[in-house]
C-alpha cells in the first residue's frame, strides 16, 4: 500500500508467512544513519537493549504505542526508543553519551553530512569508554518511569543531541521545529519533532501512565512474588492495563452495579431467574456506553444465583455479593 503522502513516502507491506510488518522507502540516506546510530548505542551498554524493549512493550499493553484504533495519535516505537536513550544519556553517571559528544570523537571516515545536517559518530563501539554507571536494569527501568510521569513536555524540548531538555523559547531549537504536546528532536534531523503527531490528550496520558507505574515500582508487589499468586514483578508490569500494586487481577478492572434494596435487588430477585426486562435494558444500554463510547472491552459477569423464599435475595449470599456485575 502506497503512502504518498507521508513525511517519506513509503510503500507499507505485509509479510504473510512471518506476520511481519514493514515499510519500503527510497533514498532515505537519514533513516539509515538513525538505524545505525540505534544499533551503536545498543552495543554501547548491554542494558539498552532490553530496556528498548521493556519500554516498547509496556507501552503497547498500555494502549501508548502501536496502530490507533479510534484511541487519537500514538507514540510510535522510534519515539520511545528515543525516550528511553535520552533517559539514558541523563543519568549520573550517564549509561550513553550524547550526539554531540560521538560527533566531536568521530574519526575521518564518520564524517557525514545529509541534507545539511551533521551525522557524524562513530560506527565502531571499540572507540567508546564503557559506562561507569552501575544500576541495574530494572532499576533504570523504574526511574525512567519516574522521571517521565511528572516530565513537562509542555514546556521543554528533549535533545539527545545535547543531552538536555532545552526549555522553550530557546535559541537552541532552530527553525521549523514544529512544537507540540511532546517535543522530541531527532538526533541529526534538528528541525524534526518525531512526536509531533501526539496530542494533548495522548501526552497526558503517558505521563499519568509513567506515574502509576513508577508507583507499581516502589511497591511490594514489584520486588517480592505474590504469595496469593497473583501476578508480580515484571509480570504484571506487563499486562494490560493501569498497574494497581495489589489489584487482584492484572489488566482488567471489574465495574459493579449497585442494586440497592428500594426497588433494586430485591425487585430483581422476584422474577424469574433474577432477570427482569429492566435489568437487561439497563446492561445493554452500559455496554453500549463502555464498548462504543468509551471504547472498553466488555466480558459478562457472573450470573446471579437463583432467589431464596424467605429472603428474597440470592441464597448464600453476602453483602458483596448482592451487585450485579457487567
Amino acid at each position: 500500500r502506497a503512502v504518498p503522502t507521508a513525511r517519506r513516502p513509503v510503500v507499507k507491506f505485509y509479510h504473510k508467512q512471518s506476520g511481519l510488518a514493514g515499510d519500503i522507502s527510497i533514498d532515505n540516506r537519514l533513516a539509515l544513519l538513525n538505524t545505525r546510530f540505534l544499533q551503536l548505542c545498543t552495543e554501547a551498554d548491554e542494558r539498552v537493549r532490553p530496556l528498548v524493549y521493556a519500554v516498547r512493550l509496556w507501552a503497547k499493553q498500555q494502549g501508548l504505542a502501536g496502530n490507533p484504533s479510534g484511541g487519537g495519535p500514538l507514540l510510535n516505537n522510534y519515539a520511545l526508543t528515543l525516550l528511553l536513550l535520552f533517559f539514558l544519556q541523563t543519568r549520573s553517571p550517564p549509561v550513553l553519551p550524547t550526539v554531540a559528544w560521538l560527533r566531536d570523537v568521530a574519526g575521518d571516515e564518520d564524517r557525514a553530512v545529509v541534507g545539511g545536517w551533521d551525522c557524524s559518530f562513530p560506527r565502531d563501539v571499540a572507540s567508546l569508554e564503557p559506562s561507569t554507571n552501575t544500576e541495574s536494569a530494572c532499576s533504570l527501568l523504574a526511574e525512567f518511569f519516574h522521571v517521565f510521569g511528572d516530565f513537562d513536555f509542555l514546556g521543554q524540548v528533549i535533545s539527545l543531541r545535547e543531552g538536555r531538555a532545552l526549555p522553550l523559547p530557546a535559541p537552541d531549537v532552530p527553525e521549523g521545529l514544529k512544537l507540540g504536546a511532546l517535543n522530541l528532536q531527532d538526533p541529526f534531523e534538528l528541525s524534526h519533532n518525531v512526536a509531533a503527531n501526539v496530542n494533548e490528550k495522548t501526552a497526558s496520558r503517558f505521563g499519568r501512565c509513567c506515574r502509576d507505574a513508577a508507583k507499581y515500582c516502589r511497591s511490594l508487589q514489584y520486588r517480592r512474588k505474590s504469595s496469593k499468586g497473583r501476578a508480580w514483578g515484571l509480570t504484571r508490569l506487563f499486562q494490560p492495563g493501569a498497574v494497581e500494586p495489589g489489584a487482584a487481577s492484572a489488566g482488567a478492572f471489574l465495574i459493579s452495579i449497585p442494586l440497592d434494596d428500594a426497588g433494586g435487588s430485591q425487585q430483581l430477585c422476584r422474577e424469574a431467574g433474577g432477570r427482569s426486562p429492566w435489568f437487561w435494558e439497563v446492561c445493554a444500554a452500559i455496554a453500549f456506553v463502555l464498548r462504543d463510547v468509551l471504547k472498553c472491552d466488555c466480558t459478562a459477569g457472573k450470573t446471579p444465583r437463583a432467589p431464596s423464599e424467605e429472603s428474597g435475595l440470592p441464597e448464600d449470599s453476602t453483602p458483596s455479593e448482592k451487585d450485579s456485575a457487567l
